[in-house]
């Protein structure tokens, strides 16, 4: 059994680095004819070797394409259907991202990536490049993900339930002072990498970055004023993620426009073990002031968010169960907290494609209206 391993690699090294005209055939035909294979030897290896090239097919998520530089090109569209229990909310089909994603390089130092979305309102979602002389430095320059909570930062196609929770509307997810930014701005950022171990595991990354403060595809800055963000993520253990994340800006929002404070600060943890996963996160936000018994004082808003998940089939069928509560006045109690439960299931047929199922019910402080959600969602990653 070792000696056929070992000619399995053989084979695969020689059909990769030999030459493009020498197949694995042709390497397992010539061995046949010196006598150092047997023929029932060589169909095994045959069958070896083409589930291996299937499993290499699958895995596969970006396709290099013809140019004079290495361009990938990918992209994911998500197809909802939502069923609203809500009176007078129709239910319905709709496409509710259609992006297209192109990564490439210029040298091991050099990236870019440019990320455009055709839903509703085609828009700018990356568009930046990157400068990596090291581990632990990496330069990124243009529109880019803040670096600011776990949920915001993890890509849409990744999520584990359908939507994210409500404290992702404070990173300019959902909705934000400055309005729904995809969690995203325009700015400068230093990243990295620390403290590698033998297992070449990295404890401790890294991000720091300055930003204009207005979100996405803005031509114009309101003010001088920029928001810096930082976020520290520890890596104790390979199945464990630690993170803090802060941000301070004083942008100009409202009707009539003035300059407010907008100031985050959130933790969270990650756990992925095997085929168990748990996330848990809390964020708080000021964001400008308001009047509260006609005194101005500073808007405060909070929640948190737990989720569990469990691949019953591992890599195919995964149940997920989370909770997550909002505050939008904290420091004012005015009975709008809003809490959501959901269960889902995520069945991924294969590495392209994934198909989910949300159950969310809703409790609202001070209304009885019945909002709860069916939703299921079908997504395509090319």
């Amino acid at each position: 059994m070792k000696i056929k391993k070992i000619l399995l690699l053989l084979i695969t090294i020689f059909t990769i680095g030999i030459t493009k005209a020498q197949s694995s055939d042709d390497i397992l035909n010539l061995l046949i004819q010196k006598g150092l294979v047997k023929q029932n030897d060589a169909d095994s290896i045959r069958a070896d070797y083409a589930f291996k090239q299937q499993e290499v097919k699958e895995k596969q998520k970006l396709f290099n394409v013809l140019s004079s530089r290495n361009i990938n090109i990918g992209g994911a569209i998500q197809v909802r259907y939502q069923s609203l229990q809500e009176p007078e909310k129709a239910d319905g089909f709709d496409i509710r991202r259609a992006r297209l994603d192109i990564k490439g390089n210029f040298s091991p130092e050099w990236e870019y990536r440019l990320q455009t979305d055709f839903a509703i309102n085609t828009k700018i979602i990356d568009a930046y490049f990157v400068y990596k002389p090291f581990d632990y430095l990496k330069i990124t320059a243009g529109q880019f993900l803040i670096p600011n909570s776990l949920e915001s930062t993890t890509s849409d196609s990744s999520l584990e339930t359908i939507d994210r929770a409500q404290i992702s509307g404070l990173t300019g997810r959902n909705k934000d002072a400055i309005g729904d930014q995809n969690g995203r701005d325009i700015g400068l950022q230093a990243s990295g990498s620390l403290f590698k171990t033998t297992s070449n595991h990295y404890i401790l990354d890294y991000y720091l970055a300055y930003f204009d403060g207005q979100g996405i595809n803005i031509a114009a800055d309101k003010n001088e004023s920029k928001d810096i963000a930082a976020r520290v993520v520890a890596h104790p253990y390979e199945f464990l993620d630690l993170g803090i994340s802060y941000s301070n800006g004083h942008d100009s929002w409202s009707t009539p426009a003035k300059n407010q404070d907008q100031i985050r600060i959130g933790v969270d943890v990650s756990v992925n073990y095997n085929e168990f996963s748990f996330r848990a996160e809390y964020l708080q936000a000021q964001q400008g002031t308001y009047i509260v018994n006609g005194v101005n004082r500073d808007l405060l808003k909070d929640g948190w968010y737990a989720q569990v998940g469990y691949f019953i089939l591992p890599k195919q069928l995964q149940f997920v169960a989370k909770y997550d509560t909002f505050d939008p006045t904290k420091n004012n109690p005015k009975n709008d907290i809003t809490s959501f439960y959901t269960l889902g299931a995520n069945l991924y047929p294969n590495s392209f494609v994934k198909f989910q199922v949300n159950y969310k019910h809703k409790r609202e402080q001070g209304f009885s209206i019945n909002k709860d959600e069916i939703i299921a969602q079908l997504q395509l990653k090319f």
